[in-house]
């Protein structure tokens, strides 16, 4: 059950091409990992910005901030690197999720540093890391670390959409509150 409030918990993604994210799900069970919650298709995403709670008040200043931070930016491609495991640390810290590492193109990290400058509500010291979650371990588990060539093609990123999650007992559901598209 959704937790009652009059805030939205936002956040900015871009989204990979489903068959793509078919393909690293059928990477994904070809390995023997513990028990873990698939990530959905259409829930596969890079995260630009998570914003957290946000008034609903708020969301055309949001929503005009977002537009804003894409002025005059062009699509750019994302090419996949590694599947990785998340924290990346030593063997005897839990890991929490695994993930599709990509490469990160001037315009994705321009793109990130305008909504963070826009949008973020603190600042973060950690450096950016573009990945797209593809299972989640529930509780985080020890694992040997993964790093592992991933499968698939580079894609296009032509927008990238303003979304509002929801956390259930089942996991999040997204719901897409504006898509923004690059020049």
């Amino acid at each position: 059950m959704a937790r009652p409030t009059s805030n939205l918990r936002m956040f900015v993604a871009a989204y990979p091409p489903q068959s793509l994210v078919q393909r690293w799900h059928e990477q994904l069970a070809g390995l023997r990992l513990p028990s873990h919650r698939l990530t959905p298709l259409d829930q596969v995403h890079l995260t630009l910005l998570f914003i957290g709670d946000t008034p609903a008040k708020e969301m055309p200043r949001v929503t005009e901030s977002a537009q804003r931070a894409a002025a005059g930016l062009a699509a750019f491609s994302l090419s996949p690197q590694s599947l990785i495991s998340l924290p990346q640390s030593s063997p005897s810290q839990p890991v929490r999720l695994v993930a599709v590492e990509t490469d990160a193109p001037p315009t994705l990290l321009e793109l990130q540093r305008r909504l963070a400058n826009r949008l973020a509500r603190k600042t973060s010291n950690r450096r950016y890391l573009p990945h797209l979650t593809l299972c989640r371990f529930t509780p985080p588990t020890l694992i040997e670390p993964l790093n592992l060539p991933a499968s698939g093609d580079a894609f296009t990123i032509t927008d990238f959409a303003l979304m509002r999650s929801t956390l259930t007992p089942k996991g999040s559901h997204h719901e897409l509150v504006k898509r923004i598209t690059l020049a």
